[in-house]
């Protein structure tokens, strides 16, 4: 069935049925009433044949009082649940907005197979791989548009934004792209005569060779007279980059070595199973710039006893990318990372008090994971510290010092 939306429709003024509730009664049954006959009728308006029904043939079509339908139309109209069109008929504007979802699935469904054409083309062209699906070029879609538009922010104005932002994008990954084709090969070329400067990794025997050789700038050029045999052999080198003390190697790390890191991090840093893939992104990083894994993971280890004292927990391996390269630094400064040990001669309270707010850590962190809320955490700690046998004083290691501690002491 085709139908023509009314001038007076606006999808965006649609009271939810919910508020049918606050209604009167007489007003809920005329509405009722009204939507039943619309819907028997298989029709959104009360129009027959192109004219307008008047109030008695609706009420008639209603089953309804003529002066009941009189007195009710206003107040239904008023609230926006029952309409009037251009021509003065009436219609509810929750069957005129459920007739235009069902055209709008419509259209979808009938748009499927050239959507599916559309991506078998892009997927042969090499823009999508083998195994991905049509949601994969929906979501490249999605992701253009930029989600809602900002505060304040009109649609018109959002699109302008994206379609800038997608512009700079595209100019800098070209830039970039520029830049990395255009990169130049330097070799390590002497100054001249009054140059102070050495390269340092010069041979240790070096001549000065004569301009005979085509150097018409006096240039210091070192060569090597021990291990010199061909010159179009060494032409052929003189092209490489040189390598200097500040290049950082790259180690070539197996991956199972990353994988084994990246599930001892996960288990250490009480890191959700969601951030398997950043973990294994960062951990490969660091061990390929040459940080043992048992410093890395002794790093996330000590980061994630810190946070548990302040009673947070890590949701994002990011938060270790810090702490890590500090703990590499004081590492490879000489300065002592192993956690301060505890003294030796403790007094039975302490050891009690000690062992007593590890198993609070250990239950605070489990709520803090469930409720993922401090504050109400917080609240409710007392009650849930005495449901486990643990004192209901605050979540803090001097508070449990301080109960555990003898009176005579305290005082």
């Amino acid at each position: 069935m085709t139908f023509q939306v009314p001038a007076t429709f606006d999808r965006d003024d649609i009271p939810a049925m919910a508020f049918l509730k606050v209604l009167p009664a007489e007003q809920r049954g005329v509405f009722h009433s009204l939507m039943d006959a619309l819907k028997s009728a298989r029709d959104v308006v009360f129009r027959v044949g192109g004219r307008a029904l008047d109030d008695a043939q609706v009420a008639q079509l209603a089953c309804e009082n003529v002066e009941v339908m009189r007195r009710v139309l206003p107040e239904l109209e008023l609230t926006r649940f029952m309409l009037r069109d251009e021509d003065g008929a009436l219609y509810s504007p929750h069957l005129v907005e459920r007739q235009i979802r069902r055209a709008e699935r419509a259209a979808a469904r009938a748009a499927q197979p050239r959507r599916l054409e559309e991506f078998k083309a892009r997927q042969e062209a090499g823009e999508f791989a083998p195994d991905a699906s049509v949601k994969a070029m929906t979501s490249r879609a999605n992701a253009f548009k930029g989600g809602r538009p900002r505060k304040g922010e009109t649609p018109e104005q959002a699109r302008e934004r994206r379609e800038i932002e997608a512009i700079q994008q595209q100019e800098r990954r070209e830039r970039e792209a520029t830049q990395q084709r255009e990169m130049r090969l330097l070799t390590p070329v002497t100054g001249g005569r009054n140059s102070e400067t050495k390269n340092q990794n010069q041979f240790l025997e070096t001549v000065l060779v004569s301009g005979d050789l085509g150097f018409e700038n006096g240039l210091e050029v070192s060569v090597d007279l021990e291990s010199e045999k061909d010159i179009s052999l060494l032409n052929s080198k003189s092209t490489k980059p040189a390598e200097t003390k500040t290049d950082k190697p790259v180690l070539e790390i197996a991956e199972s070595l990353i994988s084994q890191t990246v599930a001892r991090v996960l288990k250490i840093g009480r890191l959700p199973a969601g951030q398997a893939g950043f973990a294994k992104s960062i951990c490969g990083r660091f061990l390929r710039q040459g940080v043992p894994a048992d410093v890395l993971v002794e790093a996330v280890k000590q980061h994630a006893e810190k946070m548990a004292l302040n009673g947070d927990t890590a949701n994002r391996m990011g938060a270790f990318c810090k702490p890590i390269e500090r703990f590499w630094a004081d590492h490879q400064a000489g300065v002592s990372t192993a956690p301060e040990p505890e003294p030796v001669a403790r007094e039975a309270w302490e050891d009690q008090a000690n062992a007593a707010f590890a198993r609070a850590q250990e239950i605070w962190n489990e709520a803090f994971r469930e409720k993922r809320d401090f504050s109400a955490v917080q609240r409710t700690w007392p009650d849930l510290a005495r449901a486990h046998g643990l004192p209901d004083c605050p979540y803090e290691r001097s508070a449990y010092l301080d109960w555990y501690r003898p009176q005579e002491q305290a005082a």
